[in-house]
């Protein structure tokens, strides 16, 4: 069973190349992913779904909560934001057309209509350059090998995920590059932008400009990467440090150049790195001590909680004004989904007069968790200042947290099986600590899936549990969470017992495949409604 989940890269790349040599010469590539309403205009407008095949000439758009994966031809993969529109204008690759027998027909040219894609080249833009094109309103973009995202700002990005309300966004195209070197010419000039460089062109004047940081209209945390062999990753440029990682050590390199275009002058600054707390690498060029700047994402459970007083496991991103960590990161304030009586909404959690233990730390992963045992947890709702404290005397509130650092960058095919490496000890609401002997988690990445196991040993009763759920970009939520049901709850030789369980994939960690996240951070709650027990818990997984 565990064996059918690993990382399947080989049967990934057989599939890849057999779509390569039966594509016909109307062939531009496939569909891999298709999240809401994806679509084709070519005589009429036609859906797009998983496997459906892409034409030259097809003009591909995505709505509302939206998103599109294609290969192409050529290995290239084109991720497609919400709200945008892509259309192919020429693609030709001898070697996967009976009909072509020259490479130097080979062309790839795609215009950007609307809104904004990231991609990685494949072997046209690394075999013939020059008949690789991006055109955009405000201009061309060539390039030497590349990763990169664009978005075009037409008075239409307010929809963006990560602006601030009310921020001001000015038209135009917005350029980050994750490896590789582009070349953008525009009406007004010309602009080179290497790895971890910005740009930007308006809409108004055509004249590029070079920005010092990620525009925040550019950042999206459900986008998708690739790395140079056109493998979805995570690593690659750091959105923390401005840094690209080592593909080796992981560790941020000091310094980015182009071994194509040594001849520049241009040449990135040498910047200082420390370590934070968790061991994550922190640029301090400026002066500063090392600290954490990113949010971290926090699940917990516990239970019975709520307003009907049910089994609860819930997640959610935290940016770092919403936590409190005692000296060792310990969490002691976070801001958590509480269940009501219609829909789950966000809380802000204190430790209160509880006490934090069972705390566990894993080095590699960066995965810290803990539980909250005695006394009374704050609680109070964000909607209306509602007082919604739990009593924790007779049972516990389980928390794991992340790093402090970016989520990772989901990959979109494969598969991963997940070993325990951690967990806090299970705990019920009748005063009970057990034993979790053993635990299991595995990631469907084609399918957005996640499946879990649970075997706790309490209150001298064993209780089995198995469930799936969804990743988040399936439901809605950022690409990096997942959340799901066990449907599977044996108490004691008895079934009928119901539970959930939610949680996020991380990094940093060691992973055989860096398309990959290293670590999983999992709570989870079960409940028994013949005795009106429920046992709660946290659980870390690393080593996929």
């Amino acid at each position: 069973m565990i064996n059918s989940f690993k990382v399947c890269t080989q049967a990934s790349l057989v599939v890849a190349l057999f779509f390569v040599a039966e594509a016909s010469a109307d062939d531009a590539g496939s569909v891999l992913f298709s999240k809401g309403s994806v679509t084709a205009q070519r005589d009429a407008v036609v859906a797009l779904a998983k496997g459906d095949g892409v034409l030259a000439t097809d003009t591909i758009s995505t709505g509302d909560a939206s998103r599109a994966q294609l290969l192409m031809i050529d290995g290239a993969k084109i991720a497609v934001r919400p709200n945008s529109e892509i259309r192919i204008d020429e693609y030709v690759y001898a070697a996967a057309s009976p009909t072509i027998v020259e490479t130097s027909q080979d062309k790839s040219v795609i215009s950007l209509v609307k809104g904004g894609l990231r991609t990685i080249t494949g072997a046209i833009g690394e075999e013939n350059r020059a008949n690789y094109e991006v055109r955009t309103p405000v201009g061309t973009l060539g390039i030497r090998g590349t990763n990169f995202a664009i978005l075009l700002c037409s008075g239409d990005c307010d929809w963006a995920p990560n602006v601030n309300p009310g921020e001001p966004i000015e038209d135009g195209l917005y350029i980050g590059v994750t490896a590789g070197v582009i070349v953008f010419r525009a009406p007004g000039g010309e602009i080179v932008v290497r790895a971890g460089e910005y740009a930007f062109i308006p809409m108004a004047s055509r004249v590029p400009e070079r920005l010092d940081a990620p525009p925040s209209v550019l950042i999206d945390d459900n986008d998708l990467r690739f790395d140079a062999n056109g493998t979805p990753v995570r690593a690659g440029f750091d959105d923390k440090l401005g840094l690209r990682r080592n593909p080796a050590s992981g560790a941020p390199d000091s310094q980015e150049t182009d071994p194509k275009d040594s001849a520049n002058p241009e040449t990135p600054r040498q910047p200082v790195i420390g370590i934070d707390p968790d061991g994550t690498p922190i640029d301090i060029t400026p002066g500063e001590s090392p600290r954490a700047t990113a949010g971290r994402t926090i699940s917990y459970s516990t239970g019975p909680l709520g307003a009907i007083g049910t089994a609860f496991s819930g997640m959610q991103v935290n940016d770092p004004a919403s936590l409190q960590l005692d000296g060792g990161n310990n969490l002691e304030g976070f801001i958590g989904p509480y269940p009501g009586r219609v829909a789950s909404e966000p809380a802000a959690w204190n430790i209160g007069t509880s006490t934090n233990t069972d705390t566990g730390f894993d080095t590699m992963t960066v995965l810290r968790w803990g539980r909250w045992s005695g006394g009374v947890a704050s609680g109070t709702l964000l909607s209306d200042g509602s007082d919604v404290s739990q009593d924790l005397g007779s049972q516990s509130l389980h928390w794991i947290s992340s790093a402090a650092e970016a989520p990772p960058v989901m990959p979109i095919t494969g598969t991963a099986s997940y070993s325990l490496i951690g967990a806090t000890s299970p705990t019920d609401n009748r005063g009970n600590t057990g034993v979790l002997g053993s635990a299991t988690f595995l990631a469907d990445f084609t399918n957005l899936a996640v499946s879990s196991t649970l075997v706790i040993d309490i209150g001298g009763v064993t209780w089995s549990a198995s469930g799936n759920g969804d990743m988040g970009m399936e439901i809605g939520l950022p690409a990096h969470l997942f959340e799901g049901f066990y449907n599977a709850v044996v108490v004691g030789g008895a079934t009928g017992g119901s539970g959930t369980f939610s949680g996020f994939f991380s990094e940093p960690g060691d992973t055989s495949d860096p398309a990959i996240p290293a670590g999983v951070g999992m709570t989870y709650s079960l409940q028994d409604p013949q005795s009106g027990t429920t046992v709660s818990g946290a659980a870390a997984f690393g080593n996929p």
